[in-house]
Formats: C-alpha cells, sequence, structure tokens
C-alpha cells in the first residue's frame, strides 16, 4: 500500500503553521514539507479580547494558501487536523473566527485545551525520553514558553507525575512591556514579576533535584542554533544555564529592530524572544537544572505522532488516566473494588458489541474511567447519586481528560441508573450530537453491566455475546444462579433495548 500523506496546522499566537508527512504502514513518518506564517493572532486578543477582521481575513488567506499545497500533495480531507490554541480560545469572537474559516476553507479547527496540549506534548518528546542515547535522567522535567502560555510537565521513567499550564506567555508579557511603556533599563525587572509570581504559584508542586530539561518552541531552537549552527534537529541540543543567561542577556540589551537585523529574525520572532528566554533561564534555575536540552520537536510533531498511530492514547499513557481516575475515586470513598469489577465488565461488552457500537479505542477508555467512577456521586449521597456524579466528574480534572472528554464521561456516569438521557436534561443537551449519541451507547453498556455486578461479589468474571435477530443473549459461565442480576436487567436493560434494539437475556454455562 502506498504511504498515507497528512497534514497537521497549528495556530498559533503569532504564526500559523503546517506541516505535511507521509506516514507507511509501520507508523514510520517522513517529513515532506513545513510552511509558516506570521499572524497576529496573539497581538488582537492579549490587548482587544478579540480577533479583529482584517486578522481574520488574514487567517483565511494564509489556510487558502495551505490548501493549494495540501491539494497538490493530494492530501485528503480525512487526513488533516488543525488545532488552535490560546490565542483562538480566549478571543470572545472565538465561534465567529471557527466559522469564518470553515466557510471559507473547509477546514474545521479544533480547539486544544490544557489537558490535550499536554498530550500533545507528550507525544512529541517521547522517543527522545525512549532513547538512551539522548541521556535524559529518570525524572525529567519538559518545559515550553508560548506566545500565550507556559507549559511544563514532569515526568519519570516516561511516565508523567505532574503537570502545569499557566497564563504566563512571551507575547503576553512583551505586550504589558510595550503598555507600561517600560524604559530598556527597567525591562529585566518587571519581567521578573511577572516570572517570579508563576514560579511562587507552582511552588512545592514539583520536585527538585537536578533533573533533565527539554525545552519546546522557536525561541529555545533559535538558542540551540546559536549555540551549534550545525545541530541535527532529530537530536536534542544541550545548552549550559550560563551560556542560556549570557545570550538572554544580550538579547534584553538590545532593540526590536537590532534583533531583526543581527539574527535574521521576523519582527514577530524577534519583539518575543527576550521575554521567553528569560522565562526558560528564571525556570531552570528555579529547578535546579545546569544544563537545558533543546528539542525541534513541537506540538505538530505530536498531532503527526498520533496520526501515525491507531490510538493518539498509548498504552503507557491510558494507564497514567486510569491511575488518575483511581485516585479521583479514593479521595471521595468509592468502592474500588465494585468500580473494577463494572469497568471490568463495561470493557468485555464494548469488545463484543464493536460491530453494533462502531466506536473507537478512544471510547472504550471513556467507557473505563466511567464506569470505574459511575458511583463516585455516592461521596455527596446515596439518593441521586448518580447526578452527584455528573458534577464531581464535571469539574474535577482527570489526567488526559480534555473538556469534552470529561462532559462525556460525566454524562455516561449520570445515566447509569434512572432515566435515560432527555433532551430536558441541560448537561446532556449541551453536547454536540456526536457525543450525544456516544454518551447513550456507552450508558446503555454501563447499565448492563452494572446489573451483571449486581451481587457485587465478582461472582461474574467472564461473559459471551451472541446475537440472534433482536435478541442480545450473555452468555454466562461458572454462574448456576442468575436469579438477582435477571432481576437488575429487567429495570437497567431497557435502556439497551432503546438504543440498540436488542432486548437482553441471561444465560447460564
Amino acid at each position: 500500500m502506498n504511504p498515507r500523506t497528512v497534514a497537521v496546522i497549528d495556530i498559533g499566537t503569532a504564526s500559523i503553521r503546517m506541516a505535511l508527512a507521509d506516514i507507511n504502514n509501520d507508523g514510520q513518518i517522513q517529513f515532506l514539507e513545513k510552511l509558516n506564517q506570521s499572524v497576529r493572532l496573539g497581538q488582537d486578543v492579549f490587548t482587544k479580547g478579540r480577533i479583529r477582521r482584517s486578522t481574520i481575513e488574514a487567517c483565511v488567506r494564509t489556510l487558502e494558501s495551505f490548501q493549494q499545497v495540501m491539494r497538490e500533495y493530494k492530501v485528503e480531507k480525512q487526513n488533516i487536523r488543525a488545532v488552535a490554541s490560546s490565542a483562538v480560545q480566549e478571543a470572545s469572537n472565538r465561534e465567529s473566527f471557527l466559522d469564518r474559516v470553515a466557510m471559507a476553507t473547509g477546514i474545521e479547527i479544533e480547539i486544544v485545551d490544557d489537558a490535550e496540549a499536554t498530550r500533545l506534548t507528550y507525544l512529541s518528546v517521547l522517543p527522545f525520553i525512549r532513547d538512551r542515547r539522548t541521556k535524559t535522567t529518570e525524572h525529567t522535567m519538559v518545559l515550553e514558553v508560548g506566545g500565550g502560555r507556559t507549559e511544563i510537565l514532569e515526568l519519570k521513567n516516561q511516565n508523567i507525575v505532574e503537570t502545569r499550564v499557566m497564563r504566563l506567555g512571551s507575547l503576553r508579557m512583551r505586550n504589558h512591556l510595550e503598555q507600561q511603556r517600560t524604559p530598556r533599563e527597567q525591562v529585566r525587572e518587571v519581567l521578573e514579576q511577572e516570572v517570579s509570581n508563576s514560579l511562587h504559584q507552582m511552588r512545592d508542586e514539583f520536585n527538585e533535584g537536578n533533573p533533565s530539561m527539554i525545552l519546546l518552541g522557536g525561541d529555545a531552537r533559535f538558542v540551540a542554533m546559536q549555540v551549534n549552527p550545525e545541530w541535527k534537529r532529530n537530536s536534542l541540543q544541550p545548552v549550559s544555564l550560563k551560556k542560556w543567561k549570557q545570550l538572554t542577556d544580550t538579547i534584553l540589551g538590545m532593540s526590536t529592530e537590532q534583533c531583526v537585523e543581527q539574527y535574521h529574525l521576523t519582527f514577530a520572532e524577534a519583539e518575543t524572544l527576550g521575554p521567553a528566554l528569560y522565562t526558560y533561564g528564571r525556570f531552570a534555575e528555579n529547578l535546579g537544572c545546569k544544563t537545558l536540552r533543546v528539542s525541534a520537536f513541537s506540538m505538530r510533531d505530536g498531532l503527526i505522532q498520533e496520526l501515525s498511530q491507531e490510538e493518539g492514547w498509548t498504552e503507557n499513557y491510558q494507564e497514567q488516566m486510569l491511575d488518575s481516575a483511581i485516585q479521583l475515586g479514593r479521595k471521595y470513598s468509592l468502592d474500588e473494588h465494585h468500580g473494577n469489577e463494572v469497568a471490568n465488565l463495561s470493557l468485555q461488552l464494548f469488545d463484543e458489541l464493536r460491530d453494533e457500537h462502531h466506536l473507537g479505542p478512544r471510547f472504550r477508555v471513556l467507557l473505563q474511567i466511567s464506569a470505574l467512577l459511575h458511583e463516585i456521586g455516592s461521596f455527596i449521597a446515596a439518593t441521586s447519586h448518580h447526578k452527584h456524579s455528573m458534577y464531581i466528574l464535571a469539574n474535577s480534572p482527570i489526567f488526559g481528560l480534555g473538556r469534552r472528554d470529561s462532559k462525556i464521561v460525566a454524562n455516561i456516569a449520570r445515566y447509569h441508573r434512572r432515566s435515560a438521557p432527555k433532551s430536558s436534561h441541560p448537561y446532556y443537551q449541551q453536547l454536540p450530537r456526536h457525543d450525544r449519541m456516544v454518551v447513550q451507547q456507552l450508558s446503555a453498556i454501563l447499565r448492563v453491566a452494572d446489573a451483571l455486578a449486581r451481587s457485587r461479589g465478582r461472582r461474574i468474571n467472564k461473559i459471551l455475546c451472541e446475537r440472534h435477530e433482536e435478541t442480545l443473549f450473555i452468555r454466562v459461565p461458572g454462574v448456576d444462579n442468575l436469579h438477582l442480576e435477571n432481576s437488575a436487567m429487567q429495570v437497567k436493560g431497557k435502556m439497551f433495548e432503546q438504543v440498540f434494539g436488542m432486548n437482553v437475556i441471561l444465560v447460564k454455562g
């Protein structure tokens, strides 16, 4: 089979970037072309709170030019993924921007929230963490200072220990300096106030002890190229903290125009370079890192890594998500044994019913988390605990779950008992149409699993499903008396029949 050509588009605070790559059947990636066009999205949003019409039209023209390149490479629509981060996310006219782009180009832009950004960053650095030749330690900090936000991840043995995303960005700081008309000799003092506030907020959240540090972002790549013009971008470029601070001092002592002329940068790149380098250096100093290692990879590489895999959530990443879910459950005194029992049965039903629901592996994980935590609301009250479960899950962070996934999980748990989803239920009605269908299917499966676990004694560990016309027969090996489960199924199986068009019958042996 021929390689699959994919395109990923990243709409950032100061530019729109696109990467095209071929992915072969083994998931190997070969980059074809990378494009970059400056925009003023962050400048608009961080000063006025909205995207100007002229900026919107500039973005449309850029994406139309990218489309022409994609047509030349014959990229199919299903192999295009476009994302936007803080600038678009914070714009008061965000929906108008997204609609204008979609109508003009057909490109659907996905807003990347903090959880999704963390996942993509993790995917982009994972090859380096796994490669022993990179000489990273078991304890690694990953840092990216963007135009609108700063992201930091703490890893131990490839596992994410802690994450933090802060509204601290190089373009935000530059705008603040300009609005205050800060004299050049006071720039460092103002930057220190901004950065030290963020360092104070994250105090005691991250472990110290001279960890390895990997830096992402265009400003970090600038430093790497200054230190080593022959840098091979498939490896990490080490930079001593001493050298980093020396170059930072040089940049902060120059005007934007001088940076443009001396380093052949665009104006947009030059105006945020000083604040970004200062932030990187202060974070490294605070975390006790003596050597910084710069990665050429970015969010776009994480997106392509995801497209190269059948499932974006790797097995290791899923384990971290589930561990986070269990930790949340323990916080609310969840019956962990029952949660695991229902989750195990839910996953078996999900796998047995693939031809009925047509949902991918991502939704399998969402079902598992929902099943584990479906009774978490009992901590508040046994009465209406399904509604309390929805509230807790909709408002509690679970590592790896973005806002959309959290809403799906919360609604699945809410409908594990009592009323089926209705259009009059506000939390359900707020979901997009596709997500409402997902909630119906997975909630119906969860109800059947919960009925099978009625005895709460792990009597049923394995099931086999057979469909005959409009009946689903669930065979339960090794259990002679299914009276409790059948009684529960008469109540909980009704939603399954409505959603899948099959009534459920339990069969012994």
